[in-house]
């Protein structure tokens, strides 16, 4: 999308903002110690010194792991864990920065969702299609049709009009379910009614990024709608990428 800052390059100058803000404060924490007279401050202050130096080594290294791994697409197991770590604990961190300083937070939230899908890939793992399950949101469908598929996707007439019908034949022949959502919380119930292996959701950047959050231990692979007309309104999705990233995660044949 045009108007997003290229996602990579936000986030680099974003990490590298707070470790040298953290670098600073542990290095005015040395002065100080270094000055001080009082043997219990000096103490105090060695183990703060200590704490921060160690949040600076795993903050170092899971932002080095989650940059390799977003380059070459693949990782060994360690530097994998290293980055699933600190993906659940840096970006929450990195989101209320972009909120303080007003930046564009759905440059960081497109690059939260890629490297999401990409730490879901390299786990490798296949579902069976009756896990699988597919997450629309209501925005897909054609704002002048008038057929309610909310309640009951079978209501779309596969008209043509919008892209919803096509993501249901490809669902329904591959035998995977397929909900279509009015927010969160419509999503939220479906997931816990169904509980699913895995999600294929479809959604902008915002309802992607909580969502992920939401679902905690269940992988989702998050595809963003594109938006010709603005944000909820016959929105649109690539159909061809939809069905690539379908098929990568459905359980080959035996």
């Amino acid at each position: 999308m045009k108007y997003l800052v290229n996602p990579i390059k936000k986030f680099t100058s974003l990490v590298g903002g707070i470790f040298v803000l953290l670098l600073l404060v542990l290095i005015s924490l040395g002065f100080v110690f270094n000055y001080s007279t009082l043997r219990v401050y000096k103490f105090m202050l060695l183990i703060l010194i200590a704490l921060i130096t160690i949040m600076l080594l795993y903050y170092f290294i899971t932002v080095i792991a989650i940059l390799h791994i977003y380059k070459h697409k693949k990782s060994s197991k360690v530097f994998l864990f290293m980055a699933k770590t600190g993906f659940g604990m840096l970006f929450p961190l990195v989101f209320f920065i972009t909120k303080i300083w007003g930046n564009n937070k759905d440059s960081i939230r497109a690059f939260y969702i890629e490297l999401n899908n990409i730490l879901v890939d390299l786990e490798r793992t296949r579902f069976e299609s009756h896990r699988i399950l597919v997450l629309l949101p209501h925005c897909l469908q054609n704002a002048a049709c008038m057929y309610k598929i909310t309640n009951d996707i079978n209501n779309c007439k596969k008209c043509g009009r919008c892209s919803i019908g096509k993501i249901i034949e490809i669902a329904h022949e591959k035998g995977v379910a397929v909900h279509v959502v009015t927010g969160g919380t419509a999503a939220r119930n479906i997931v816990s009614k169904l509980n699913p292996s895995i999600i294929l959701a479809v959604a902008c950047e915002r309802d992607l990024t909580s969502g992920i959050e939401d679902v905690g231990k269940i992988p989702v692979i998050g595809i963003i709608n594109d938006r010709p007309n603005g944000p909820c309104y016959n929105t649109n999705i690539d159909i061809a990428k939809f069905k690539k990233r379908l098929d990568e995660i459905i359980a080959l044949p035996e």
